[in-house]
Protein backbone atom coordinates (compact mmCIF):
# COMPACT_ATOMS: atom_id res chain seq x y z
CA UNK A 1 0.00 0.00 0.00
CA UNK A 2 2.73 2.46 0.94
CA UNK A 3 4.80 1.64 -2.13
CA UNK A 4 2.18 2.05 -4.87
CA UNK A 5 -1.24 2.35 -3.23
CA UNK A 6 -2.36 -1.27 -3.50
CA UNK A 7 -5.87 -1.62 -2.10
CA UNK A 8 -6.56 2.12 -2.45
CA UNK A 9 -7.45 4.59 -5.18
CA UNK A 10 -4.08 6.32 -4.71
CA UNK A 11 -0.55 5.61 -5.90
CA UNK A 12 1.28 5.20 -2.63
CA UNK A 13 4.19 7.30 -1.47
CA UNK A 14 7.41 5.42 -2.23
CA UNK A 15 6.80 4.95 -5.96
CA UNK A 16 5.94 8.63 -6.60
CA UNK A 17 9.00 9.66 -4.57
CA UNK A 18 11.25 7.30 -6.52
CA UNK A 19 9.93 8.66 -9.82
CA UNK A 20 10.67 12.20 -8.64
CA UNK A 21 14.22 11.06 -7.86
CA UNK A 22 14.47 9.51 -11.32
CA UNK A 23 13.39 12.81 -12.88
CA UNK A 24 16.09 14.56 -10.86
CA UNK A 25 18.75 12.17 -12.16
CA UNK A 26 19.44 10.64 -8.75
CA UNK A 27 18.45 7.09 -9.71
CA UNK A 28 20.03 5.23 -12.61
CA UNK A 29 18.25 1.89 -12.41
CA UNK A 30 15.38 0.50 -10.38
CA UNK A 31 14.99 -3.03 -9.01
CA UNK A 32 11.76 -4.13 -7.35
CA UNK A 33 11.34 -7.27 -5.26
CA UNK A 34 8.18 -8.80 -3.84
CA UNK A 35 7.43 -12.16 -2.29
CA UNK A 36 4.21 -12.56 -4.28
CA UNK A 37 4.39 -12.25 -8.05
CA UNK A 38 0.78 -11.07 -8.35
CA UNK A 39 1.81 -7.81 -6.66
CA UNK A 40 3.39 -6.73 -9.94
CA UNK A 41 0.05 -6.53 -11.73
CA UNK A 42 -0.98 -3.67 -9.43
CA UNK A 43 2.51 -2.16 -9.48
CA UNK A 44 2.60 -2.11 -13.30
CA UNK A 45 -0.76 -0.34 -13.54
CA UNK A 46 0.21 2.29 -11.01
CA UNK A 47 3.63 2.84 -12.59
CA UNK A 48 2.08 3.17 -16.06
CA UNK A 49 -0.29 5.87 -14.86
CA UNK A 50 2.44 7.76 -12.99
CA UNK A 51 4.79 7.66 -15.99
CA UNK A 52 2.14 9.35 -18.11
CA UNK A 53 1.22 11.85 -15.42
CA UNK A 54 4.80 12.83 -14.57
CA UNK A 55 6.28 12.66 -18.06
CA UNK A 56 8.68 9.87 -17.11
CA UNK A 57 9.56 6.59 -18.77
CA UNK A 58 10.82 4.70 -15.73
CA UNK A 59 11.26 0.96 -16.12
CA UNK A 60 12.31 -1.59 -13.56
CA UNK A 61 13.67 -5.09 -13.18
CA UNK A 62 11.30 -7.25 -11.17
CA UNK A 63 12.12 -10.11 -8.85
CA UNK A 64 9.61 -12.92 -8.12
CA UNK A 65 7.92 -12.40 -11.48
CA UNK A 66 7.67 -16.09 -12.38
CA UNK A 67 7.04 -17.68 -9.00
CA UNK A 68 3.86 -17.27 -6.99
CA UNK A 69 5.81 -16.93 -3.76
CA UNK A 70 9.55 -16.36 -3.40
CA UNK A 71 10.72 -15.48 0.09
CA UNK A 72 14.24 -14.82 -1.22
CA UNK A 73 13.30 -12.41 -4.01
CA UNK A 74 14.79 -9.52 -2.03
CA UNK A 75 18.10 -11.36 -1.72
CA UNK A 76 18.23 -11.87 -5.47
CA UNK A 77 17.58 -8.17 -6.06
CA UNK A 78 20.20 -7.08 -3.52
CA UNK A 79 22.73 -9.43 -5.13
CA UNK A 80 22.22 -7.73 -8.51
CA UNK A 81 22.46 -4.14 -7.29
CA UNK A 82 25.28 -2.07 -8.72
CA UNK A 83 27.30 0.14 -6.37
CA UNK A 84 26.61 2.74 -5.07
CA UNK A 85 23.08 1.69 -4.23
CA UNK A 86 20.24 2.33 -1.80
CA UNK A 87 17.63 -0.13 -0.58
CA UNK A 88 14.17 0.92 0.62
CA UNK A 89 12.39 -1.71 2.72
CA UNK A 90 8.59 -1.55 2.94
CA UNK A 91 7.59 -4.92 4.37
CA UNK A 92 5.94 -6.31 7.54
CA UNK A 93 7.73 -5.21 10.73
CA UNK A 94 9.05 -8.64 11.69
CA UNK A 95 10.94 -8.93 8.37
CA UNK A 96 12.82 -5.63 8.62
CA UNK A 97 15.87 -6.93 10.44
CA UNK A 98 16.74 -9.84 8.16
CA UNK A 99 16.16 -7.77 5.02
CA UNK A 100 18.10 -4.75 6.24
CA UNK A 101 21.01 -6.95 7.33
CA UNK A 102 21.09 -8.59 3.90
CA UNK A 103 21.35 -5.16 2.27
CA UNK A 104 23.96 -3.89 4.73
CA UNK A 105 26.14 -6.97 4.27
CA UNK A 106 26.36 -6.08 0.55
CA UNK A 107 27.45 -2.52 1.40
CA UNK A 108 24.14 -0.84 0.54
CA UNK A 109 22.62 2.18 2.25
CA UNK A 110 19.21 1.36 3.73
CA UNK A 111 15.92 3.10 4.49
CA UNK A 112 13.33 1.15 6.48
CA UNK A 113 9.68 2.17 6.64
CA UNK A 114 8.84 2.63 10.33
CA UNK A 115 9.25 1.04 12.75
CA UNK A 116 12.92 0.12 12.49
CA UNK A 117 12.33 -3.14 14.37
CA UNK A 118 10.04 -4.51 17.11
CA UNK A 119 12.80 -5.01 19.70
CA UNK A 120 15.86 -3.19 21.02
CA UNK A 121 18.11 -6.19 20.40
CA UNK A 122 17.17 -6.18 16.70
CA UNK A 123 17.61 -2.40 16.46
CA UNK A 124 21.07 -2.58 18.03
CA UNK A 125 22.03 -5.37 15.66
CA UNK A 126 21.13 -3.11 12.73
CA UNK A 127 22.91 -0.10 14.23
CA UNK A 128 26.14 -2.02 14.74
CA UNK A 129 25.96 -3.69 11.33
CA UNK A 130 25.47 -0.37 9.52
CA UNK A 131 28.21 1.38 11.46
CA UNK A 132 30.68 -1.48 10.98
CA UNK A 133 29.93 -1.54 7.24
CA UNK A 134 30.18 2.23 6.96
CA UNK A 135 26.73 2.54 5.38
CA UNK A 136 23.88 4.92 6.07
CA UNK A 137 20.77 3.60 7.80
CA UNK A 138 17.59 5.68 8.09
CA UNK A 139 13.96 5.17 9.06
CA UNK A 140 11.11 6.73 7.09
CA UNK A 141 9.71 8.91 9.88
CA UNK A 142 8.18 11.45 7.53
CA UNK A 143 6.51 13.50 10.26
CA UNK A 144 9.88 15.13 10.86
CA UNK A 145 9.39 16.93 7.52
CA UNK A 146 5.82 18.13 8.19
CA UNK A 147 5.83 21.94 8.45
CA UNK A 148 3.29 21.80 11.28
CA UNK A 149 5.69 19.67 13.30
CA UNK A 150 8.68 21.82 12.40
CA UNK A 151 6.70 24.79 13.75
CA UNK A 152 6.14 22.81 16.95
CA UNK A 153 9.89 22.20 17.18
CA UNK A 154 10.71 25.88 16.71
CA UNK A 155 8.07 27.00 19.24
CA UNK A 156 9.54 24.64 21.82
CA UNK A 157 13.17 25.57 21.11
CA UNK A 158 12.33 29.27 21.38
CA UNK A 159 10.63 28.68 24.73
CA UNK A 160 7.43 30.35 23.58
CA UNK A 161 5.18 27.99 25.57
CA UNK A 162 7.64 27.67 28.45
CA UNK A 163 8.70 24.31 29.79
CA UNK A 164 6.67 21.43 28.33
CA UNK A 165 4.39 19.70 30.84
CA UNK A 166 2.70 17.14 28.64
CA UNK A 167 1.89 16.14 25.06
CA UNK A 168 -1.43 14.63 24.07
CA UNK A 169 -1.77 12.66 20.81
CA UNK A 170 -4.79 11.03 19.18
CA UNK A 171 -4.17 8.98 16.05
CA UNK A 172 -6.47 6.50 14.30
CA UNK A 173 -7.15 4.82 10.97
CA UNK A 174 -9.95 3.04 9.16
CA UNK A 175 -11.01 -0.55 9.83
CA UNK A 176 -9.75 -1.62 6.42
CA UNK A 177 -6.17 -1.44 7.73
CA UNK A 178 -6.33 -4.44 10.13
CA UNK A 179 -9.07 -6.26 8.24
CA UNK A 180 -7.72 -5.94 4.67
CA UNK A 181 -4.37 -4.18 4.20
CA UNK A 182 -2.61 -5.91 7.15
CA UNK A 183 -4.74 -9.05 7.17
CA UNK A 184 -1.87 -11.42 6.31
CA UNK A 185 0.38 -10.29 9.17
CA UNK A 186 -1.72 -8.39 11.65
CA UNK A 187 -0.71 -10.76 14.46
CA UNK A 188 2.91 -9.54 14.09
CA UNK A 189 2.10 -5.91 14.86
CA UNK A 190 -0.46 -3.68 16.59
CA UNK A 191 -1.88 -0.21 16.16
CA UNK A 192 0.70 1.45 18.40
CA UNK A 193 3.67 -0.32 16.85
CA UNK A 194 2.46 0.55 13.37
CA UNK A 195 1.04 4.04 13.92
CA UNK A 196 1.69 5.47 17.38
CA UNK A 197 5.44 5.05 16.93
CA UNK A 198 5.36 8.06 14.59
CA UNK A 199 4.62 10.39 17.47
CA UNK A 200 7.16 8.76 19.80
CA UNK A 201 9.82 9.66 17.26
CA UNK A 202 8.32 13.11 16.77
CA UNK A 203 8.31 13.97 20.47
CA UNK A 204 11.90 12.76 20.73
CA UNK A 205 12.78 14.85 17.66
CA UNK A 206 11.16 18.11 18.78
CA UNK A 207 12.35 17.96 22.41
CA UNK A 208 15.57 15.92 22.43
CA UNK A 209 14.20 13.98 25.40
CA UNK A 210 14.42 10.22 25.88
CA UNK A 211 11.79 8.03 27.60
CA UNK A 212 12.20 7.06 31.26
CA UNK A 213 9.25 4.70 31.72
CA UNK A 214 6.21 3.47 29.81
CA UNK A 215 2.77 2.07 30.64
CA UNK A 216 0.27 0.73 28.11
CA UNK A 217 -3.40 -0.28 28.20
CA UNK A 218 -5.12 -2.04 25.30
CA UNK A 219 -8.65 -3.06 24.36
CA UNK A 220 -9.57 -6.18 22.38
CA UNK A 221 -13.17 -5.94 21.25
CA UNK A 222 -14.47 -5.52 17.70
CA UNK A 223 -11.44 -7.05 15.94
CA UNK A 224 -11.37 -10.11 18.20
CA UNK A 225 -15.06 -10.69 17.45
CA UNK A 226 -14.08 -10.68 13.77
CA UNK A 227 -11.42 -13.32 14.46
CA UNK A 228 -8.54 -10.84 14.10
CA UNK A 229 -6.03 -11.35 16.94
CA UNK A 230 -4.99 -7.80 17.76
CA UNK A 231 -6.00 -4.76 19.78
CA UNK A 232 -8.69 -2.34 18.65
CA UNK A 233 -7.05 0.47 20.62
CA UNK A 234 -3.94 1.08 22.71
CA UNK A 235 -3.29 3.98 25.07
CA UNK A 236 0.30 4.70 26.11
CA UNK A 237 1.63 6.93 28.89
CA UNK A 238 5.31 7.89 28.65
CA UNK A 239 7.39 9.79 31.19
CA UNK A 240 10.30 11.58 29.49
CA UNK A 241 13.76 12.57 30.72
CA UNK A 242 13.06 16.31 30.65
CA UNK A 243 10.23 16.13 33.16
CA UNK A 244 7.18 16.03 30.89
CA UNK A 245 4.80 13.22 29.98
CA UNK A 246 2.94 12.19 26.85
CA UNK A 247 -0.27 10.29 26.25
CA UNK A 248 -0.61 8.64 22.86
CA UNK A 249 -4.06 7.21 22.07
CA UNK A 250 -4.31 5.04 18.97
CA UNK A 251 -6.93 2.85 17.33
CA UNK A 252 -7.73 1.41 13.89
CA UNK A 253 -11.47 0.89 14.03
CA UNK A 254 -12.60 4.14 12.40
CA UNK A 255 -15.45 3.63 9.90
CA UNK A 256 -14.23 2.95 6.37
CA UNK A 257 -16.26 5.90 5.12
CA UNK A 258 -14.35 8.31 7.35
CA UNK A 259 -13.42 11.52 5.59
CA UNK A 260 -9.68 10.78 5.83
CA UNK A 261 -7.54 7.65 6.06
CA UNK A 262 -5.97 9.00 9.27
CA UNK A 263 -7.46 11.09 12.06
CA UNK A 264 -4.64 12.72 14.00
CA UNK A 265 -3.83 15.58 16.32
CA UNK A 266 -1.12 16.59 18.79
CA UNK A 267 -1.29 19.13 21.60
CA UNK A 268 1.68 20.44 23.58
CA UNK A 269 1.00 22.03 26.96
CA UNK A 270 3.69 24.17 28.55
CA UNK A 271 4.15 26.44 31.57
CA UNK A 272 3.64 29.56 29.42
CA UNK A 273 1.21 28.43 26.75
CA UNK A 274 0.17 25.60 24.51
CA UNK A 275 0.12 24.59 20.85
CA UNK A 276 -2.58 22.47 19.19
CA UNK A 277 -2.05 20.92 15.78
CA UNK A 278 -4.99 19.31 13.96
CA UNK A 279 -3.13 17.15 11.46
CA UNK A 280 -6.24 15.80 9.73
CA UNK A 281 -8.21 18.90 8.80
CA UNK A 282 -5.72 20.92 6.77
CA UNK A 283 -8.39 23.16 5.26
CA UNK A 284 -8.90 21.26 2.00
CA UNK A 285 -12.15 19.31 1.63
CA UNK A 286 -13.39 17.55 -1.51
CA UNK A 287 -17.04 16.45 -1.89
CA UNK A 288 -18.05 14.25 -4.82
CA UNK A 289 -20.90 11.91 -5.72
CA UNK A 290 -18.47 8.99 -5.92
CA UNK A 291 -16.19 9.63 -2.98
CA UNK A 292 -18.41 11.50 -0.57
CA UNK A 293 -16.61 13.87 1.79
CA UNK A 294 -12.81 13.71 1.74
CA UNK A 295 -10.51 15.73 3.96
CA UNK A 296 -7.30 16.04 1.95
CA UNK A 297 -3.86 16.65 3.41
CA UNK A 298 -2.24 18.75 0.66
CA UNK A 299 1.14 18.66 2.41
CA UNK A 300 1.82 14.90 2.66
CA UNK A 301 1.81 13.27 -0.79
CA UNK A 302 -0.14 15.00 -3.52
CA UNK A 303 0.32 15.56 -7.24
CA UNK A 304 0.55 19.14 -8.52
CA UNK A 305 0.87 20.66 -11.99
CA UNK A 306 4.22 22.12 -13.00
CA UNK A 307 3.70 25.77 -13.94
CA UNK A 308 6.66 25.56 -16.31
CA UNK A 309 5.55 22.49 -18.26
CA UNK A 310 2.67 20.10 -18.89
CA UNK A 311 4.18 17.55 -16.53
CA UNK A 312 3.06 16.97 -12.96
CA UNK A 313 5.07 16.55 -9.78
CA UNK A 314 4.46 14.84 -6.48
CA UNK A 315 5.14 17.07 -3.51
CA UNK A 316 4.83 16.83 0.25
CA UNK A 317 6.64 15.76 3.38
CA UNK A 318 6.01 12.08 2.61
CA UNK A 319 7.86 12.52 -0.68
CA UNK A 320 10.57 14.70 0.85
CA UNK A 321 11.55 12.23 3.55
CA UNK A 322 12.33 9.62 0.88
CA UNK A 323 14.02 11.92 -1.64
CA UNK A 324 16.06 13.43 1.21
CA UNK A 325 17.39 9.96 2.00
CA UNK A 326 18.29 9.37 -1.65
CA UNK A 327 19.99 12.76 -1.86
CA UNK A 328 21.91 11.99 1.33
CA UNK A 329 23.12 8.74 -0.23
CA UNK A 330 24.36 10.71 -3.25
CA UNK A 331 26.39 13.01 -1.02
CA UNK A 332 27.92 9.99 0.72
CA UNK A 333 28.74 8.38 -2.62
CA UNK A 334 30.47 11.56 -3.81
CA UNK A 335 32.44 11.91 -0.60
CA UNK A 336 30.75 15.13 0.52
CA UNK A 337 29.38 13.45 3.64
CA UNK A 338 29.79 10.34 5.74
CA UNK A 339 26.93 8.48 7.44
CA UNK A 340 27.90 9.86 10.84
CA UNK A 341 27.29 13.40 9.56
CA UNK A 342 23.55 12.75 9.64
CA UNK A 343 23.33 11.79 13.30
CA UNK A 344 21.16 14.34 15.07
CA UNK A 345 19.82 15.62 11.74
CA UNK A 346 17.93 12.63 10.34
CA UNK A 347 15.93 9.68 11.70
CA UNK A 348 18.96 7.38 11.59
CA UNK A 349 19.04 3.83 12.91
CA UNK A 350 20.70 5.07 16.11
CA UNK A 351 18.16 7.87 16.58
CA UNK A 352 15.34 5.38 16.02
CA UNK A 353 16.49 3.24 18.94
CA UNK A 354 14.30 5.47 21.14
CA UNK A 355 11.08 4.64 19.28
CA UNK A 356 11.96 0.94 19.12
CA UNK A 357 12.58 0.87 22.88
CA UNK A 358 9.14 2.36 23.50
CA UNK A 359 7.51 -0.17 21.15
CA UNK A 360 9.08 -3.06 23.05
CA UNK A 361 8.16 -1.51 26.41
CA UNK A 362 4.55 -1.06 25.26
CA UNK A 363 4.30 -4.65 24.09
CA UNK A 364 5.75 -5.88 27.38
CA UNK A 365 3.42 -3.67 29.42
CA UNK A 366 0.42 -5.09 27.55
CA UNK A 367 1.60 -8.64 28.27
CA UNK A 368 2.24 -7.87 31.97
CA UNK A 369 -1.21 -6.43 32.67
CA UNK A 370 -0.36 -2.76 32.19
CA UNK A 371 2.74 -2.60 34.41
CA UNK A 372 5.31 0.17 34.14
CA UNK A 373 8.50 -0.58 32.23
CA UNK A 374 11.66 1.48 32.52
CA UNK A 375 14.91 1.43 30.54
CA UNK A 376 18.51 0.57 31.37
CA UNK A 377 21.48 2.47 29.96
CA UNK A 378 21.25 0.43 26.73
CA UNK A 379 17.56 1.37 26.33
CA UNK A 380 16.52 -2.20 27.10
CA UNK A 381 13.06 -2.23 28.76
CA UNK A 382 12.73 -3.79 32.19
CA UNK A 383 9.83 -4.22 34.62
CA UNK A 384 9.75 -1.59 37.36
Amino acid sequence: MYVCGRGTDGYGTILPAVLEACKAGIIGSLLVATRHSESFSTFDKKLGYLNKLMGTAVRYEGYSLTSRSNVNAYRDAIRDLLSPAAVIIATPDHLHTEMALAAIERGNHVMVVKPLAPTVSEARKLIYAAENAGVYGAVEFHKRWDWANLKLKSVLSEGRIGEPLYFHVEYSQRKLMPTQIFADWVEHTNIFQYLGVHYVDLIHFVTGAIPKRVLAIGQRNWLMKKGIPTYDAIEVLIEWSKGFTSTILTHWVDPNNNSAMSQQMIKAIGTAGNLSSDQTHRGVQLITDEGGIEDINPYFCQVYPDVESEQSHYRGYGIESITQFLNDVVTIATGAHTPIDFEGRRPTFRSSLVSTAVIEAVNLSLIHRNRWFGFDEDMQPSLI
